[in-house]
C-alpha cells in the first residue's frame, strides 16, 4: 500500500517540480535545515560481507533516529570519499547515509585481508559487489534506520549495481542512478529496469555523456512505474554531475523528499495505523 500512497502523488508531481522545487530551495534560505554545526560527526567502519570481504564504509548518521536511510555506491575507480558533500547534506535533509568502498577499491580488502583490484574483475566479481551494498543495508538497519524507507544512491557501474540491487531486494524503496549504462562490465539492466516494477526511480545524465544519456532514454521507456529522468548540458559523468551543476544535488533531494524523506516516512507510518 505504501507504494500506492506514494504514486497516487507523484503521478501528478511531475507538472509540479518546478514550483516546488522554488519553494524547497526558499524554505533552505530561511534556515529550514540542520546546519553542519549541529551535525553528529561521521564514523568510520568497516563492515563484513556474506563472503568475507571486509568493506570499508563512512556512516554519517541523522540527528533523529529512526530516519530515512541512503546507501551510497561510487563509481568505477573511485572511492567514498566523493560521496562527502552529498552525504552532509543528506544528513541536513535529515537522512542517515553509508557511503562504501566497493570490493577491489579504497580502503576495502578481501579474505585473509589481501589487497584486490577491480581492475582485474569480470563480471561475475563485479556481481559479487551485490553483497557490499547488502552488508551496507544490514547496517543502515541495525542501527535503527526506518526500514521502510531505505534507497540506493548509485553513480556509473554503482548505478547498475544500486538498479540489480534492488530488482533481488523489494525492501529498496528508490534508486537514483547518476549515469548508468546499458551495460557496464557486464552489468546490464535493462532486464532490471523492467523487472524493477512500480518502484519509483530517477536518473541524471549530462547530454555529452552520449552513451548514459541514450541509456538513460532507453530505461525510461522500459520502466513500469515511475521513472524521472534528468539532464544536463556537459559531459560530466557521475557524482561528477553532482559538482558540475549543483541544481542536481537540490533536484535529487526534492524528489527523494516526497518518496523516502522524513515527512514522506513519517506520513507513510501514520497511514499504516
Amino acid at each position: 500500500m505504501r507504494f500506492l500512497r506514494r504514486f497516487t502523488y507523484l503521478s501528478g508531481m511531475c507538472r509540479l517540480v518546478p514550483c516546488v522545487m522554488v519553494l524547497t530551495l526558499l524554505a533552505a534560505a530561511c534556515g529550514g535545515r540542520t546546519q553542519n554545526a549541529t551535525l553528529p560527526p561521521p564514523s568510520n567502519e568497516i563492515l563484513t560481507t556474506s563472503d568475507g570481504y571486509r568493506i570499508a564504509a563512512t556512516l554519517y548518521p541523522a540527528e533523529k533516529p529512526g530516519s530515512p536511510g541512503l546507501v551510497l555506491v561510487h563509481m568505477l575507480g573511485a572511492d567514498r570519499s566523493i560521496w562527502e558533500g552529498f552525504a552532509r547534506r543528506a544528513q541536513r535533509e535529515g537522512y542517515s547515509s553509508l557511503a562504501i568502498d566497493l570490493r577491489g577499491h579504497g580502503d576495502s580488502r578481501g579474505p585473509g585481508d589481501t589487497d584486490l583490484s577491480y581492475k582485474s574483475f569480470d563480471t561475475g566479481e563485479w556481481l559479487k559487489a551485490l553483497q557490499d551494498i547488502d552488508a551496507a543495508k544490514s547496517a543502515l538497519l541495525k542501527r535503527g534506520n526506518d526500514p521502510e524507507n531505505i534507497a540506493i544512491v548509485g553513480a556509473s557501474i554503482g548505478a547498475n549495481l544500486a538498479l540489480r540491487y534492488a530488482v533481488e531486494h523489494a525492501d529498496i524503496q528508490a534508486v537514483v542512478m547518476l549515469s548508468p549504462g546499458l551495460d557496464y562490465h557486464g552489468i546490464e539492466i535493462e532486464p532490471d529496469m523492467v523487472a524493477y516494477g512500480k518502484r519509483p526511480s530517477l536518473m541524471l545524465t549530462s547530454t555529452g555523456d552520449s552513451y548514459s544519456a541514450s541509456s538513460c532514454s532507453t530505461l525510461k521507456a522500459l520502466a513500469p512505474g515511475f521513472c524521472e529522468l534528468r539532464e544536463y548540458g556537459g559531459a560530466a559523468h557521475g557524482t561528477d554531475i553532482l559538482d558540475a551543476e549543483p541544481a542536481s544535488v537540490d533536484q535529487v533531494f526534492l524528489w527523494l523528499t516526497h518518496i523516502i524523506g522524513p515527512q514522506a516516512a513519517a506520513s507513510n507510518r501514520a497511514g499504516a495505523r
